[in-house]
Protein backbone atom coordinates (compact mmCIF):
# COMPACT_ATOMS: atom_id res chain seq x y z
CA UNK A 1 0.00 0.00 0.00
CA UNK A 2 1.99 2.99 -1.63
CA UNK A 3 4.75 3.57 1.09
CA UNK A 4 4.62 0.80 3.29
CA UNK A 5 4.45 -1.38 -0.12
CA UNK A 6 5.93 0.35 -3.26
CA UNK A 7 5.09 -2.70 -5.48
CA UNK A 8 1.51 -3.03 -4.52
CA UNK A 9 -1.37 -0.93 -6.45
CA UNK A 10 -3.61 -1.59 -4.35
CA UNK A 11 -3.70 2.28 -3.02
CA UNK A 12 -4.27 4.76 -5.72
CA UNK A 13 -3.80 8.55 -5.58
CA UNK A 14 -4.07 12.01 -7.76
CA UNK A 15 -5.72 11.16 -10.62
CA UNK A 16 -6.48 7.93 -10.47
CA UNK A 17 -8.10 8.32 -6.99
CA UNK A 18 -10.31 11.16 -8.11
CA UNK A 19 -11.56 9.39 -10.77
CA UNK A 20 -11.15 5.62 -10.19
CA UNK A 21 -15.03 4.02 -10.05
CA UNK A 22 -15.60 5.76 -13.83
CA UNK A 23 -11.90 4.15 -14.50
CA UNK A 24 -13.18 1.20 -12.97
CA UNK A 25 -16.22 1.19 -15.20
CA UNK A 26 -14.13 2.06 -18.45
CA UNK A 27 -11.53 -1.10 -18.07
CA UNK A 28 -14.66 -3.49 -17.57
CA UNK A 29 -16.49 -2.20 -20.63
CA UNK A 30 -19.33 -0.86 -18.37
CA UNK A 31 -19.64 -4.36 -16.74
CA UNK A 32 -18.78 -3.27 -13.31
CA UNK A 33 -21.82 -1.94 -12.06
CA UNK A 34 -24.18 -5.19 -12.83
CA UNK A 35 -21.13 -7.62 -11.57
CA UNK A 36 -20.91 -5.69 -8.11
CA UNK A 37 -24.48 -5.88 -8.04
CA UNK A 38 -24.99 -9.20 -8.25
CA UNK A 39 -21.64 -9.92 -5.55
CA UNK A 40 -23.52 -8.16 -3.00
CA UNK A 41 -26.55 -9.76 -3.91
CA UNK A 42 -25.12 -13.18 -3.58
CA UNK A 43 -23.94 -12.20 -0.09
CA UNK A 44 -26.61 -12.92 1.22
CA UNK A 45 -27.22 -9.45 3.79
CA UNK A 46 -29.66 -9.53 6.54
CA UNK A 47 -31.25 -6.17 7.37
CA UNK A 48 -29.73 -6.30 10.96
CA UNK A 49 -26.33 -7.42 9.60
CA UNK A 50 -23.17 -5.45 10.76
CA UNK A 51 -20.58 -5.19 8.16
CA UNK A 52 -16.81 -4.79 7.88
CA UNK A 53 -15.96 -3.45 4.60
CA UNK A 54 -12.00 -3.70 4.30
CA UNK A 55 -10.19 -1.44 1.76
CA UNK A 56 -13.46 0.24 1.27
CA UNK A 57 -12.58 2.63 -1.78
CA UNK A 58 -14.92 5.39 -2.64
CA UNK A 59 -17.75 3.65 -0.85
CA UNK A 60 -19.61 2.56 -4.12
CA UNK A 61 -19.89 -0.96 -3.05
CA UNK A 62 -20.50 0.33 0.69
CA UNK A 63 -23.71 2.37 -0.62
CA UNK A 64 -24.88 -0.68 -2.05
CA UNK A 65 -24.78 -2.80 0.73
CA UNK A 66 -26.21 -0.43 3.02
CA UNK A 67 -29.54 -0.33 0.88
CA UNK A 68 -30.21 -3.92 2.32
CA UNK A 69 -29.64 -3.04 5.87
CA UNK A 70 -32.62 -1.93 8.47
CA UNK A 71 -31.64 1.03 11.14
CA UNK A 72 -30.33 -1.63 13.15
CA UNK A 73 -28.10 -3.10 11.01
CA UNK A 74 -24.17 -1.23 10.44
CA UNK A 75 -21.74 -1.09 7.81
CA UNK A 76 -18.37 0.64 8.35
CA UNK A 77 -15.57 0.69 5.84
CA UNK A 78 -11.48 0.90 6.59
CA UNK A 79 -9.12 2.61 3.91
CA UNK A 80 -6.12 4.72 4.32
CA UNK A 81 -6.30 7.06 1.81
CA UNK A 82 -7.49 10.16 2.68
CA UNK A 83 -8.71 10.79 -0.94
CA UNK A 84 -11.06 7.96 -1.07
CA UNK A 85 -12.37 8.55 2.24
CA UNK A 86 -13.41 12.39 1.20
CA UNK A 87 -15.12 10.20 -1.58
CA UNK A 88 -16.51 7.55 0.63
CA UNK A 89 -17.97 10.34 2.74
CA UNK A 90 -19.78 12.27 -0.28
CA UNK A 91 -21.14 8.98 -1.68
CA UNK A 92 -22.37 7.52 1.85
CA UNK A 93 -23.57 10.60 3.30
CA UNK A 94 -27.45 9.24 3.16
CA UNK A 95 -26.72 6.45 4.64
CA UNK A 96 -26.84 7.36 8.30
CA UNK A 97 -25.83 3.80 9.72
CA UNK A 98 -22.01 3.66 7.53
CA UNK A 99 -19.29 5.30 8.57
CA UNK A 100 -15.69 4.60 7.33
CA UNK A 101 -12.66 4.61 9.53
CA UNK A 102 -8.91 5.75 8.55
CA UNK A 103 -6.52 3.10 9.31
CA UNK A 104 -4.47 -0.01 7.61
CA UNK A 105 -6.31 -3.50 7.23
CA UNK A 106 -2.93 -5.11 7.20
CA UNK A 107 -2.61 -4.25 10.86
CA UNK A 108 -4.68 -5.45 14.25
CA UNK A 109 -8.26 -3.91 13.57
CA UNK A 110 -9.81 -1.65 15.68
CA UNK A 111 -12.36 -4.03 17.12
CA UNK A 112 -13.56 -6.36 19.36
CA UNK A 113 -14.08 -9.69 19.28
CA UNK A 114 -17.26 -11.38 17.40
CA UNK A 115 -17.99 -7.74 16.67
CA UNK A 116 -19.54 -8.07 12.63
CA UNK A 117 -21.38 -10.73 10.91
CA UNK A 118 -19.56 -10.46 7.47
CA UNK A 119 -16.96 -8.97 6.20
CA UNK A 120 -15.86 -7.66 2.68
CA UNK A 121 -12.70 -7.18 1.09
CA UNK A 122 -12.73 -6.85 -2.80
CA UNK A 123 -9.38 -6.83 -4.73
CA UNK A 124 -7.51 -5.81 -2.22
CA UNK A 125 -6.21 -8.61 -0.81
CA UNK A 126 -4.03 -9.58 -4.02
CA UNK A 127 -2.52 -6.53 -3.49
CA UNK A 128 -0.14 -7.61 -0.10
CA UNK A 129 2.79 -10.27 0.00
CA UNK A 130 1.82 -13.84 1.51
CA UNK A 131 2.54 -13.37 4.93
CA UNK A 132 0.80 -9.65 5.04
CA UNK A 133 -2.64 -11.78 3.67
CA UNK A 134 -1.95 -13.71 6.42
CA UNK A 135 -2.11 -11.20 9.12
CA UNK A 136 -5.46 -9.70 7.57
CA UNK A 137 -7.03 -13.51 7.48
CA UNK A 138 -5.96 -13.57 11.42
CA UNK A 139 -7.63 -10.26 11.79
CA UNK A 140 -10.90 -10.87 10.49
CA UNK A 141 -11.42 -14.50 12.13
CA UNK A 142 -11.03 -12.66 15.69
CA UNK A 143 -13.55 -9.31 14.79
CA UNK A 144 -16.45 -12.47 12.90
CA UNK A 145 -19.17 -13.96 14.84
CA UNK A 146 -18.78 -17.49 15.34
CA UNK A 147 -20.85 -18.53 11.75
CA UNK A 148 -19.92 -15.07 10.53
CA UNK A 149 -18.73 -15.09 6.58
CA UNK A 150 -16.13 -13.63 5.19
CA UNK A 151 -16.29 -12.55 1.93
CA UNK A 152 -13.05 -11.87 -1.09
CA UNK A 153 -13.95 -10.47 -3.88
CA UNK A 154 -10.80 -11.12 -6.09
CA UNK A 155 -9.01 -13.25 -8.66
CA UNK A 156 -9.73 -16.54 -8.96
CA UNK A 157 -6.81 -19.05 -9.02
CA UNK A 158 -5.61 -19.67 -12.24
CA UNK A 159 -2.42 -20.16 -14.72
CA UNK A 160 -0.96 -16.83 -15.63
CA UNK A 161 0.70 -19.08 -18.99
CA UNK A 162 -2.52 -20.40 -20.20
CA UNK A 163 -4.52 -17.29 -20.23
CA UNK A 164 -5.08 -15.69 -23.89
CA UNK A 165 -2.61 -13.45 -25.16
CA UNK A 166 -5.40 -10.56 -25.03
CA UNK A 167 -5.65 -11.18 -21.61
CA UNK A 168 -2.10 -11.83 -20.36
CA UNK A 169 -1.29 -8.12 -21.31
CA UNK A 170 -3.44 -6.45 -19.59
CA UNK A 171 -2.95 -8.44 -16.96
CA UNK A 172 0.75 -7.67 -16.77
CA UNK A 173 0.63 -4.16 -17.46
CA UNK A 174 -2.07 -3.60 -14.68
CA UNK A 175 -1.70 -5.90 -11.74
CA UNK A 176 1.67 -5.67 -9.14
CA UNK A 177 4.05 -8.52 -9.16
CA UNK A 178 2.17 -9.82 -5.74
CA UNK A 179 -1.05 -10.77 -7.92
CA UNK A 180 0.86 -13.27 -9.89
CA UNK A 181 1.82 -14.71 -6.53
CA UNK A 182 -1.48 -14.68 -4.91
CA UNK A 183 -3.59 -16.45 -8.51
CA UNK A 184 -1.21 -19.36 -7.56
CA UNK A 185 -2.26 -20.09 -4.19
CA UNK A 186 -5.07 -22.54 -2.95
CA UNK A 187 -7.59 -20.15 -1.02
CA UNK A 188 -9.72 -22.30 0.28
CA UNK A 189 -7.08 -24.04 1.93
CA UNK A 190 -5.20 -21.22 3.07
CA UNK A 191 -8.32 -19.65 4.68
CA UNK A 192 -9.03 -23.66 5.92
CA UNK A 193 -5.86 -23.33 7.87
CA UNK A 194 -7.10 -20.37 9.70
CA UNK A 195 -10.42 -22.27 10.91
CA UNK A 196 -12.62 -21.34 8.45
CA UNK A 197 -15.09 -23.66 6.33
CA UNK A 198 -18.16 -24.10 4.63
CA UNK A 199 -16.84 -22.53 1.58
CA UNK A 200 -18.99 -21.30 -1.78
CA UNK A 201 -17.67 -19.76 -4.71
CA UNK A 202 -19.14 -17.81 -7.46
CA UNK A 203 -17.42 -16.96 -10.58
CA UNK A 204 -17.56 -14.00 -13.34
CA UNK A 205 -15.43 -12.76 -16.08
CA UNK A 206 -14.44 -16.23 -17.35
CA UNK A 207 -13.89 -17.89 -14.43
CA UNK A 208 -10.98 -15.58 -13.74
CA UNK A 209 -13.19 -13.31 -11.07
CA UNK A 210 -14.33 -15.31 -7.68
CA UNK A 211 -16.26 -14.01 -5.00
CA UNK A 212 -14.88 -16.49 -2.23
CA UNK A 213 -17.32 -16.84 0.97
CA UNK A 214 -15.74 -18.84 3.90
CA UNK A 215 -17.33 -19.01 7.27
CA UNK A 216 -15.91 -18.91 10.50
CA UNK A 217 -16.13 -22.16 12.38
CA UNK A 218 -16.73 -22.57 16.39
CA UNK A 219 -13.31 -23.91 17.16
CA UNK A 220 -14.66 -25.63 20.42
CA UNK A 221 -17.61 -27.79 18.28
CA UNK A 222 -16.23 -30.67 16.38
CA UNK A 223 -15.67 -30.34 12.51
CA UNK A 224 -18.31 -31.94 10.52
CA UNK A 225 -19.78 -32.51 6.69
CA UNK A 226 -22.22 -32.56 5.51
CA UNK A 227 -23.92 -35.11 2.65
CA UNK A 228 -26.62 -34.64 0.61
CA UNK A 229 -28.51 -37.72 -1.21
CA UNK A 230 -31.48 -37.67 -3.41
CA UNK A 231 -33.75 -40.76 -2.69
CA UNK A 232 -37.87 -41.75 -3.31
CA UNK A 233 -37.77 -44.85 -1.41
CA UNK A 234 -35.61 -43.95 1.53
CA UNK A 235 -33.14 -46.76 0.51
CA UNK A 236 -31.82 -46.34 -3.32
CA UNK A 237 -30.14 -43.27 -4.49
CA UNK A 238 -32.54 -41.67 -7.29
CA UNK A 239 -31.65 -42.46 -10.57
CA UNK A 240 -33.13 -39.63 -12.38
CA UNK A 241 -31.78 -36.22 -12.56
CA UNK A 242 -31.45 -34.75 -8.87
CA UNK A 243 -33.36 -32.17 -8.92
CA UNK A 244 -36.59 -34.46 -9.49
CA UNK A 245 -35.94 -36.89 -6.72
CA UNK A 246 -38.82 -36.39 -3.52
CA UNK A 247 -36.40 -36.23 -1.08
CA UNK A 248 -32.79 -35.17 0.15
CA UNK A 249 -31.36 -37.73 2.86
CA UNK A 250 -28.98 -35.48 4.89
CA UNK A 251 -25.95 -37.34 6.66
CA UNK A 252 -23.53 -35.80 9.12
CA UNK A 253 -20.02 -37.22 8.69
CA UNK A 254 -18.12 -36.30 12.00
CA UNK A 255 -14.46 -36.30 12.26
CA UNK A 256 -13.07 -39.49 12.48
CA UNK A 257 -15.33 -40.52 9.43
CA UNK A 258 -18.79 -41.53 11.88
CA UNK A 259 -21.58 -41.27 9.38
CA UNK A 260 -25.39 -40.43 10.58
CA UNK A 261 -28.57 -39.35 9.38
CA UNK A 262 -29.38 -35.92 10.53
CA UNK A 263 -32.61 -34.99 8.63
CA UNK A 264 -34.63 -35.80 5.76
CA UNK A 265 -35.98 -32.78 3.43
CA UNK A 266 -39.43 -32.55 1.31
CA UNK A 267 -37.78 -31.71 -2.24
CA UNK A 268 -40.71 -29.14 -3.20
CA UNK A 269 -38.97 -28.67 -6.89
CA UNK A 270 -39.36 -32.07 -7.47
CA UNK A 271 -42.52 -31.59 -10.06
CA UNK A 272 -41.39 -28.56 -11.51
CA UNK A 273 -40.02 -27.72 -15.00
CA UNK A 274 -38.17 -24.30 -14.56
CA UNK A 275 -34.93 -23.46 -16.51
CA UNK A 276 -33.13 -23.18 -13.28
CA UNK A 277 -34.48 -25.98 -11.45
CA UNK A 278 -30.48 -27.19 -10.09
CA UNK A 279 -30.22 -23.84 -8.61
CA UNK A 280 -33.59 -24.25 -6.50
CA UNK A 281 -32.19 -27.65 -4.83
CA UNK A 282 -28.75 -25.58 -4.45
CA UNK A 283 -30.64 -23.72 -2.15
CA UNK A 284 -31.90 -26.61 -0.53
CA UNK A 285 -28.57 -27.86 0.26
CA UNK A 286 -26.14 -25.17 0.37
CA UNK A 287 -25.41 -26.60 3.65
CA UNK A 288 -23.80 -29.70 2.36
CA UNK A 289 -20.40 -29.97 1.09
CA UNK A 290 -21.20 -33.31 -0.85
CA UNK A 291 -23.85 -34.48 -3.33
CA UNK A 292 -24.20 -38.20 -4.13
CA UNK A 293 -26.21 -38.69 -7.14
CA UNK A 294 -27.36 -40.35 -10.26
CA UNK A 295 -28.17 -38.11 -12.65
CA UNK A 296 -27.35 -34.29 -12.76
CA UNK A 297 -27.22 -32.27 -16.05
CA UNK A 298 -24.18 -31.02 -17.53
CA UNK A 299 -25.43 -27.24 -16.41
CA UNK A 300 -26.15 -28.15 -13.46
CA UNK A 301 -22.50 -29.95 -12.58
CA UNK A 302 -21.37 -26.76 -13.58
CA UNK A 303 -23.36 -24.88 -10.98
CA UNK A 304 -22.89 -27.04 -8.13
CA UNK A 305 -19.52 -27.11 -8.96
CA UNK A 306 -19.28 -23.07 -8.88
CA UNK A 307 -20.65 -23.16 -6.18
CA UNK A 308 -17.84 -25.22 -4.03
CA UNK A 309 -20.09 -28.68 -3.48
CA UNK A 310 -17.87 -31.94 -4.68
CA UNK A 311 -20.45 -34.32 -6.24
CA UNK A 312 -20.21 -38.04 -6.33
CA UNK A 313 -21.99 -40.55 -9.21
CA UNK A 314 -23.22 -43.50 -7.61
CA UNK A 315 -26.09 -46.27 -8.22
CA UNK A 316 -27.53 -48.74 -5.54
CA UNK A 317 -28.30 -48.24 -1.82
CA UNK A 318 -27.30 -45.29 0.01
CA UNK A 319 -25.42 -46.78 2.72
CA UNK A 320 -23.50 -49.11 1.31
CA UNK A 321 -22.18 -46.10 -1.19
CA UNK A 322 -21.75 -43.73 2.15
CA UNK A 323 -19.75 -46.54 3.17
CA UNK A 324 -17.42 -46.94 0.15
CA UNK A 325 -17.20 -43.09 -0.57
CA UNK A 326 -16.20 -42.23 3.09
CA UNK A 327 -13.66 -45.38 2.54
CA UNK A 328 -12.19 -44.07 -0.80
CA UNK A 329 -11.65 -40.68 1.30
CA UNK A 330 -9.75 -41.68 4.23
CA UNK A 331 -7.28 -44.02 1.64
CA UNK A 332 -6.30 -40.81 -0.31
Amino acid sequence: MGIYYPESKVEVKGFMAAHYDALLDFATFGRYPLFIEKSIRLMGIRPTDRILDLGTGTGRNACLMAKYLSGKGELIGIDISQEMISQFKKKCANFPNVKIIHARVDQSLPFSKEEFDKVFISFVLHGFPQNVREVIIKSVFEVLKINGSLFILDYNEFSYDEMPFYLRVPFKLIECPYAFDFIERDWKQILANHKFGGFEEFFFFKNYVRLLKAKKLDGNKENRVRIAIPTNDGINIFQGMLGRAKEMFIYEIKEGMQCKLIEKRNNSYANTTQHLKTLDVYELLRDCAFIISGNIGKKGIKRLQERGMKLFFRKGNMQEALINIIKEKTQN
